[in-house]
């Protein structure tokens, strides 16, 4: 006597692993959808301001910020100039 599995066993186990793979990829592209959605929320533009004093404290909020990116990136470099140099050391 031989230990093969019975070929009906076989195919339910294949059609039981195929619906179990659908399942999971049913579950990923409803997690995937939902993910999307949320990143187009959070990058999305914010919206028209009415009142001229929001609009105003939004040009100074931006341009702060603006003005601490160039100044952080100044110092980054500064300090990477400093730590390597521009002149080789003789020794």
């Amino acid at each position: 006597m031989t230990n093969t599995p019975n070929i009906s066993s076989q195919i339910d186990a294949f059609k039981a692993l195929r619906e179990s793979k659908l399942q999971v990829q049913k579950e990923l592209n409803t997690s995937k959808k939902q993910l999307q959605g949320k990143i187009q929320n959070f990058f999305a533009p914010l919206p028209e301001a009415r009142k001229n004093t929001t609009r105003i404290s939004r040009l100074v909020s931006n341009g702060l910020a603006i003005y601490e990116g160039i100044r952080l990136g100044a110092s980054i470099i500064s300090a990477f100039r400093s730590i390597f140099g521009r002149k080789r050391r003789r020794f």
